[in-house]
């Protein structure tokens, strides 16, 4: 990992520690995966054309930017702003980023698919608490870059990046990975194993981010607190204004509730979100913030604008809770305030056990209990096909046929001409009979996995007609392609047994 403190206008403290890969040191100059902390950046971004009078914050609908952003409620489509969008308090359902997530479908017809969400499940009425949404920030940057004729990634470079000197940020992992001093992403199964310092090394995840507005973006600590110093400062760098005061102060503007759980003594009751900044308070010192999280990665941002702090981190473990006591160490040594906690060698190391303890319950997934002995009564070959839903897209079951067998007798009769095979985005898995016409399927995102039970449903003529996909609501999809329509899948036995 690496840090970077900037303490009245100076870099008092950068270093690196550990490895960003196998063999070589990480840095300072180390560039990773900012996660959420991407935010920020679209909204200032989108800050720059407010200033140009292309776009404004809170008086015209996304829709009149961006005529593919539209919901089922036409009302609800003519109210929400750019505002609205970037303050998290639409009600746009949790179960609608599962379409997003690892998917090659172009981000402009991913946004068109939100016209499809049903009614009761979108609420007209806006909310004042956070309802955490990364498919609305890709919105609001996919409707920032059709203002301004370019791509977002392009845009963000013009308005942020060239003018603020940011030379080591960038989007995208397959940019990343060609970079000479990148960090590989890592994971531990386990605290025990992260105690250890027994981590795998994951894979770069090269597909297009559809996300990319809500965190694409990699960087170095430099860099960032680089670009935590201009927002502190108002939009000024190097004694030169290069963003828009008043949006920059726009940003930092408390717009939705962000709900905690007993906070303690030393923090304000609750913390407040503005447009990609979080707000809370530290034994009295106000504080901006925002952490990142991706697959390998985690990234943590914080300010302290009346003591002239910036602190930048970055991560290359998957499971991490040390990002966030780090924030509060730095605080109470820098600022001499009052130390009754021990943030590092006691609170990040329970909190952090805490964390793999709740990543393997969400890695056992939350199925109902197992009918034993209860076979699926429909045939293998009418479970083969393509399922459509008009929100999430498109699953589709295949008969996997391996090239070369290289089973075991019994392997052979058990997996007899074939496995099917669950595929949604580029996320695949083995289906594993569970009882009745259900199957399980596990999705798995370095070191993230996720079993999700499916179900199948058949119509009056007795033919699979659906799938029920458990996810966080059960959504079915329609069967739009029959068994009779799918070639076989063929794939090696090594490829199988390893999915």
């Amino acid at each position: 990992m690496s840090i970077a403190i900037l303490h009245k206008g100076k870099i008092v403290f950068a270093e690196g520690f550990g490895k960003r890969n196998e063999h070589q040191p990480f840095t300072k100059e180390t560039v990773s995966p900012i996660g959420s902390l991407t935010k920020a950046i679209t909204a200032t971004t989108i800050g720059q054309l407010v200033a140009e009078n292309k776009m404004d914050w809170d008086t015209t609908p996304v829709n009149k930017f961006l005529p593919e952003f539209e919901l089922k409620d036409p009302v609800l489509t003519s109210q929400l702003t750019l505002e609205d969008l970037l303050s998290h308090r639409t009600r746009i359902p949790s179960f609608v980023e599962n379409s997003w997530m690892r998917s090659r479908v172009p981000r402009r017809d991913l946004i068109k698919r939100l016209r499809h969400i049903a009614v009761e499940d979108m609420p007209s009425k806006l909310t004042s608490e956070m309802n955490y949404c990364n498919a609305m920030y890709a919105v609001a940057g996919e409707a920032a870059a059709n203002v301004a004729g370019t791509s977002y990634e392009q845009l963000v470079h013009d308005k942020i990046f060239a003018p603020l000197g940011l030379s080591n940020t960038g989007f995208s992992q397959s940019v990343l990975k060609t970079l000479p001093n990148h960090a590989a992403p890592y994971y531990a199964d386990s605290f025990e194993n992260a105690e250890k310092g027994v981590f795998q090394e994951g894979e770069y995840d090269e597909i297009y981010m559809a996300f990319s507005p809500a965190g694409d973006i990699h960087s170095n600590v430099l860099d960032l607190v680089r670009w935590g110093e201009c927002v502190k400062d108002g939009g000024k760098l190097d004694g030169k204004q290069v963003l828009e005061k008043e949006n920059i102060e726009m940003t930092l503007t408390p717009k939705t509730i962000v709900l905690t759980k007993n906070p303690g003594p030393d923090f304000a009751h609750t913390m407040t979100y503005g447009l990609g900044w979080g707000f809370g308070s530290y034994k009295g010192h106000v504080y901006y913030t925002h952490s990142g999280g991706y697959p390998g990665y985690a990234a943590r941002m914080s300010i302290f604008p009346n003591d002239d702090l910036v602190i930048a981190q970055l991560c290359n473990i998957h499971t991490s809770y040390l990002q966030l006591p780090i924030d509060f160490y730095v605080a109470d040594m820098l600022l001499d305030l009052p130390s009754c906690k021990d943030w590092l060698f006691d609170f990040a190391v329970k909190r952090t056990r805490d964390v793999y303890e709740e990543v393997a319950v969400e890695n056992q997934g939350n199925l109902p209990e197992k009918a034993e002995g209860k076979p699926s009564m429909l045939e293998q070959g009418e479970l083969i096909g393509e399922f459509e839903h008009p929100v999430l897209g498109r699953v589709t079951v295949v008969n996997v046929v391996p090239e070369k067998r290289d089973e075991t007798k019994e392997e052979e009769e058990k997996n007899g001409e074939g496995r099917l095979e669950f595929r949604y985005n580029e996320f695949k898995s083995i289906l594993e009979h569970y009882h009745f016409e259900s199957f399980k399927v596990v999705l798995v995102d370095l070191g993230d996995s996720l079993p999700v039970l499916i179900t199948f449903q058949t119509g009056s003529d007795g033919h699979v007609s659906g799938v029920v996909v458990g996810f966080e609501k059960p959504i079915c999809f329609t069967k739009v392609r029959k068994a009779a329509d799918q070639e076989p899948t063929a794939t090696t036995a090594a490829a199988v047994k390893e999915e």
